[in-house]
């Protein structure tokens, strides 16, 4: 029976009397390990273990040492002190080379360019900056091996600017054709002083992702539209169906209207409505007020609903006219759910941007770190990868076995466009 639940074949099958042979010729200094030197041993095995691998092929292409093969290509020429990286650093090993059986061309190992890569020293300084790590403190919380190089500030800032322009770069053209949108949330981020408009877009299967971001100055109508024109240009449909989710920003509510029309459904957010709305009313009546509000929302009818937010608006007249004014400012698109027959947990899915909120909550967490946004392309570098690194924890929308009935709703929609 075996005792690991684990279908995985080992990569590597040593009978034990191999093990006591290799036990015997490596004469292992158990002393020093138990002293608390282990570490350092296990990281020169990984380091011994690099270099098997590149031993591995040059006999595979070679043969073994003083054999006689007059079929082979290959000769032993030698070696020479080079690097790798291992577990996000650079160190030193010493690296075979071969050439061809006349000598006139030396043959490069696939092994050994595997372990000259630096995109994997670069994806290791990524997560380890995003995860909280500063430059300076790199060297202090990597597995110390001897002779380690690469790990400085400046380098490791060099390889963190590099990985995070190739994720930038991805991020920006990822194409967006084969993704069944339903819904897209929109919001923007500060970092410093620009600000980020971002679109996520969830699918038909309630699985989210983010579309695009663009900076820009504020969230007005100019960037808004930039930011649509991009999507299109990766695939977004230009006919529309679809359901925005906005904050009720004035210049997305413009750039939404001038670039499709009637031919999407706008929803306008309940919780930034509330807070708005707060505003107008006295400290004392603000959480009696937000009740009202989301217990006229959650009027199953939108006849329901409107006659619910008419007596609140008729209190409101009563409290202070602006209040009443600010209610009534994008009431028709605050009920737009109602008006397409969304219920349950997708209406409370879909009412806010909260999803959006969310996602800029992590995408803070990860830049942290950063005091100081000294250029608008660092701020998208961090923002792209802070982003990027939280989509991968994204959970399916609640309630989206109803986006059928809902797209089905957009696409009536657009056709009486």
């Amino acid at each position: 029976m075996k005792r690991s639940s684990s279908g995985r074949k080992p990569a590597v099958k040593v009978s034990k009397q191999r093990i006591d042979a290799i036990s015997e010729i490596l004469s292992l200094d158990l002393e020093s390990m138990i002293k608390g030197e282990l570490d350092s041993y296990c990281m020169e095995f990984l380091r011994f273990a690099m270099e098997l691998f590149m031993n591995t092929e040059v006999l595979e292409k070679v043969g073994r040492r003083n054999e006689r093969n007059e079929d082979r290509d290959c000769v032993r020429w030698g070696g020479q002190n080079s690097s790798g990286y291992i577990l996000g650093q650079r160190v030193s090993m010493e690296k075979p080379r071969i050439r061809t059986r006349d000598g006139k061309a030396e043959v490069l190992l696939e092994t050994g360019q595997l372990l000259s890569n630096r995109k994997a020293l670069s994806e290791k300084v990524v997560a380890k900056l995003l995860s909280g790590v500063s430059t300076r403190r790199y060297a202090d919380v990597v597995e110390g091996v001897l002779q380690e190089r690469g790990i400085g500030r400046q380098t490791i800032s060099r390889h963190g600017i590099e990985m995070m322009s190739k994720k930038l770069e991805e991020f920006k053209e990822r194409q967006l054709t084969d993704l069944d949108l339903v819904a897209i949330l929109v919001d923007g981020i500060h970092l410093g002083d620009t600000v980020h408009v971002v679109a996520l877009g969830v699918d038909i299967e309630g699985r989210k992702r983010i579309l695009g971001m663009v900076p820009g100055e504020t969230e007005d109508n100019v960037v808004c539209k930039q930011l649509l024109a991009n999507l299109i240009d990766r695939g977004l449909s230009e006919v529309g169906g679809y359901l925005f989710v906005i904050d009720g920003g004035k210049g997305l509510r413009k750039a939404i209207r001038a670039v499709y029309g009637k031919r999407v459904a706008v929803q306008r957010c309940l919780e930034h409505k509330q807070r708005n709305l707060a505003s107008y009313v006295p400290k004392e009546r603000q959480q009696e007020i937000r009740q009202k509000m989301n217990a006229a929302f959650a009027a199953l009818s939108l006849e329901e609903a409107e006659t619910a937010f008419d007596l609140l608006r008729r209190e409101l007249s009563q409290i202070r006219t602006s209040a009443c004014t600010s209610l009534l400012d994008g009431l028709g698109e605050l009920l737009t759910l109602h008006r397409l027959g969304v219920s349950g947990a997708l209406r409370s899915s879909l009412c806010t941007t909260n999803c959006i909120e969310s996602l800029f909550s992590s995408a803070r967490y990860y830049t942290r770190n950063v005091k100081r946004w000294q250029k608008e392309e660092q701020g998208e570098r961090w923002l792209a990868a802070g982003l990027l690194e939280a989509e991968k924890r994204l959970r399916p929308l609640k309630g989206y076995t109803r986006l059928g009935r809902l797209k089905q709703s957009l696409q009536k929609l657009l056709n009486q466009a």
